[in-house]
């Protein structure tokens, strides 16, 4: 029963009809039920699709006319009643009655699907809805006790008109948790990801075990939880005029049926949990198989999580039998028949999935433009963001019809502080932890704890599913990191949230920094592998912002980080964009950026204007009391002297003053490394007891702070300085492969194969010694890492520099680790 009026002068007259529409326990719509922040009209022309009798009442105002209309809403809702039975009523005396309403009041006069009456009182109109009512209901009554045959219900499940891709896996999924006797199993998953077309698949295949019907009831349009049942029942032909309810019509009529009962789209109905709880209860043998894109907390309820499709990792080679390319080229032949990619196209396709995150309506969506273009145009214009993805489909609903379409609907769905954190959370790349999300993203405004949870339940953030995580993560895809990212550009507030996350990342490195250089370095690392990408997004908004300062501090205190992961090029690359944007710097971050500059070129061998670079920073270093700094500085330094001209002399003293500064601190890290390196001079000026002596002080050193790289290289070099092929070696390089191997160390694993070479070759095995030299040669140029002198002389003297003749013995890919596990870690290895 939809009523309608104005709504302040009636107040008092709508409830009273209210009442009176209940206790003939039937369902009055009211606009003001609405729960949602639907446009007024939008919600009143749901509401009256929902409706079946219209009941308006009427005084002296005509009601508010929106912008660009022509008619109120009052007049709007009367005209959209269509054949439904109309009762009005009209109140007297109405002295100030406006002339639109009197114009609107005369038309009820010529419509014969109208009963008019007038009233003074409040009693009066009740008395006259009751009895108006009663007579309808008598008029229009055919009892439901006399049954309907529900196998004649139009209720059927829409057959697809295109084929199900990809979805074996699920449909099975639900037939077992179904035929398990689960009583209710929602399907939920982000807008546009194939619940209803999973839902339609898997109730078609259950036809055989539900004999006495597989019922398909789509609520999108409905956003009031008492209409549910009133809709369902009118969907499975049901007659319920009288004094029966729908939900006691519904479970009368359905009572002793085994059936399913498919309730597609949920989400947007508040409260639509105990409806369903209610309609389980009172016919014990219905199953419910419900859509929407967050669970509905029901007791008993199961979740089955719809994810979009698999897509092919980049670099795969097999993309025919790929279930989102193979959705793609069925949906491009059919708007273009001819449509038959190529191995070039394939690529694409693949790319466009990844770009969509394997959302099946993105790729349909995307699919559908292949009559106009061809592949590659198709993912060179998805970069610039949703407009590609739309339809024109006249089968589709309009939500989603476009991606951008699509995600509104499900931001529509939230409340304001997800809304809020969602945009906010865009800030993010990868994936990101509660800490740094609350961190960033919390305030008055935002409950970073309940609103996560409500994104989470919504399908828009999902729980990261890398395995090796060392904490709890949660992720975006793509699509809607876009969306979410544009609202934030939108919301006002990206530079502040920007701000914040520099801020956050600059304080989890200051944390982490002497951790990198000391106790827990294997953990920090691991955590700081899951922020690689949000490390980039860091770097570029703080350069985006011209703080150059946090972003110099940022890469300074992850420098190690970056050494031990082997991934220099890319702190490397930001520090050339610092220095070519000539930003004005405090004297201390200029020549903290220069020697960073000066470290990362001179481990690949560049020395170009290292000197200045280093006397500057040792003199500001020096001058503002900064001991690490200065111990690096000098530690640096010594590599120039010894790599740049060979004096081995100036190396030596620089590194002497690096130790004693390292000394001072307790520094572990910087007391081991320089060790190493001291033990490289010695072995240059052939003292190899010295040189073993200062790698085995240098293992103390790593050892107390479980600095596996350094430990690895010390056993490396201390089997090369001994150069025998006996057992004792072979345990040191064993170990060291051990550690190389486990962490995938690769700067290590180039000494430990050197290690490994000439032991071969003191073992007579010249063919495997050439093999570990090539790997090692193969790292150091993928690495852009120089050979130390002495290690470069110990191979060259054993003649393992030159190239090998067995050329079975050069490896046809990096397989090093594999062959330091097989030579020396495999059962039998010596």
């Amino acid at each position: 029963m939809f009523i309608s009026s104005t709504l302040g002068e009636l107040a008092a007259e709508r409830l009273a009809v209210k009442g009176a529409i209940e206790r003939l326990h039937l369902a009055p719509v009211m606009f003001e039920d609405g729960a949602r922040p639907h446009a007024p009209r939008t919600l009143y022309r749901a509401y009256l699709a929902q409706s079946h009798v219209f009941l308006g009442i009427y005084w002296q105002r005509y009601g508010w006319i929106a912008e660009g209309e022509e008619i109120s809403g009052l007049e709007d809702e009367y005209r959209l009643a269509g054949h439904r039975p109309r009762l009005l009523y009209i109140k007297d005396p109405a002295p100030q009655r406006e002339e639109r309403l009197g114009q609107l009041i005369k038309r009820f006069q010529t419509d014969d699907q109208a009963s008019y009456r007038r009233f003074g009182s409040i009693d009066e109109l009740v008395g006259l809805v009751e009895r108006d009512l009663a007579l309808l209901l008598s008029e229009r009554f055919e009892a439901s006790v006399a049954g309907t045959d529900l196998k004649e219900s139009p209720a059927t499940t829409p057959v697809p008109l295109t084929r199900t891709l990809g979805r074996g896996r699920e449909i099975a999924a639900v037939q077992e948790l179904l035929g398990k006797g689960v009583r209710l199993l929602t399907l939920t998953g982000l807008g546009g990801v194939g619940k209803t077309r999973l839902a339609q698949a898997a109730a078609i295949s259950l036809k055989s075990v539900y004999p006495e019907g597989v019922f398909f009831v789509p609520l999108e349009t409905v956003t009031s939880a008492p209409l549910v049942a009133r809709v369902i029942v009118d969907r499975l032909g049901i007659r319920t005029e009288g004094t029966w309810s729908p939900e006691a019509a519904l479970a009368h009529h359905l009572g002793g049926h085994r059936t399913l009962l498919v309730l597609d789209n949920l989400e947007q109905i508040d409260g639509i949990g105990p409806v369903i709880r209610r309609l389980l209860e009172q016919s014990s043998t219905l199953q419910v198989l419900a859509t929407s894109r967050r669970a509905l907390r029901v007791s008993g309820e199961q979740e089955l999580p719809v994810t979009p499709l698999p897509v092919p990792p980049e670099g795969e080679q097999r993309l025919d039998d790929q279930p989102a390319i193979e959705l793609f080229v069925d949906r491009a032949r059919a708007v273009n028949p001819r449509f038959s990619p190529d191995r070039d196209n394939l690529r694409a396709i693949a790319e466009i999935c990844r770009r969509v995150d394997g959302l099946p309506l993105a790729i349909e969506l995307a699919a559908a433009r292949s009559r106009l273009m061809p592949p590659q145009e198709i993912l060179s214009r998805l970069s610039s963001g949703f407009e590609l993805l739309s339809s024109k489909s006249a089968d589709l609903p309009v939500r989603q019809q476009t991606l951008r379409a699509t995600l509104d609907w499900s931001h529509e769905l939230l409340s304001p502080g997800e809304r809020g954190l969602l945009a906010r959370l865009s800030v993010f790349e990868g994936s990101f932890s509660l800490e740094a999300a609350t961190a960033v993203c919390g305030d008055g405004s935002v409950n970073v704890m309940d609103d996560l949870t409500g994104l989470l339940d919504s399908s828009l953030i999902l729980p990261s599913d890398d395995p090796d995580l060392v904490e709890p993560r949660f992720r975006m895809l793509q699509t809607v990191h876009d969306y979410a990212a544009d609202r934030l550009a939108r919301s006002g507030e990206a530079d502040l949230i920007r701000k914040r996350f520099v801020a956050w990342f600059l304080q989890l490195s200051d944390r982490a920094a002497p951790f990198l250089c000391g106790p827990n370095q294997r953990s920090w690392a691991a955590r700081f592998d899951a922020e690689r990408a949000n490390l980039r997004a860091v770097v570029k908004a703080a350069l985006g912002a011209g703080d150059f300062t946090s972003a110099v501090q940022l890469i300074w205190n992850l420098t190690v980080f970056y050494e031990i992961r082997d991934a220099n090029a890319e702190p490397q690359s930001w520090v050339k964009d610092i220095i070519a944007a000539r930003p004005a710097l405090d004297p201390v971050t200029e020549v903290r950026l220069r020697l960073i500059d000066t470290q990362f070129r001179a481990g690949i061998g560049n020395f170009d204007g290292a000197d200045a670079a280093l006397a500057a920073a040792y003199e500001v270093f020096t001058r503002h009391a900064l001991g690490l700094e200065t111990a690096v500085t000098l530690m640096v330094w010594s590599e120039v002297h010894l790599n740049l001209r060979k004096d081995l002399d100036a190396a030596r003293a620089a590194l002497q003053k690096s130790m004693q500064a390292f000394a001072a601190m307790s520094h572990d890290w910087g007391a081991a490394r320089t060790l190493i390196m001291m033990s490289l001079i010695h072995w240059m000026e052939e003292k190899r007891e010295a040189a073993q002596e200062c790698l085995k002080q240098s293992l103390i050193h790593s050892r107390k702070i479980e600095n596996e790289p350094q430990i690895a290289r010390a056993f490396s070099l201390l089997v090369m300085l001994g150069a025998r092929a006996d057992t004792g070696d072979i345990a040191l390089l064993r170990d060291a492969a051990e550690i190389v191997v486990r962490g995938q160390y690769r700067t290590e694993a180039a000494v430990c194969l050197e290690a490994l070479a000439l032991s071969k070759h003191l073992a007579g095995r010249k063919a495997e010694a050439h093999k570990a030299v090539s790997l090692s040669s193969r790292l150091r140029d993928q690495l852009q890492i120089p050979r130390p002198p002495p290690l470069a002389s110990a191979l060259s003297a054993a003649g393992l520099l030159i190239p090998h003749s067995d050329s079975s013995a050069a490896p046809a890919a990096d397989m090093t680790f594999a062959f330091l596990s097989e030579a020396l870690l495999a059962a039998g290895a010596s």
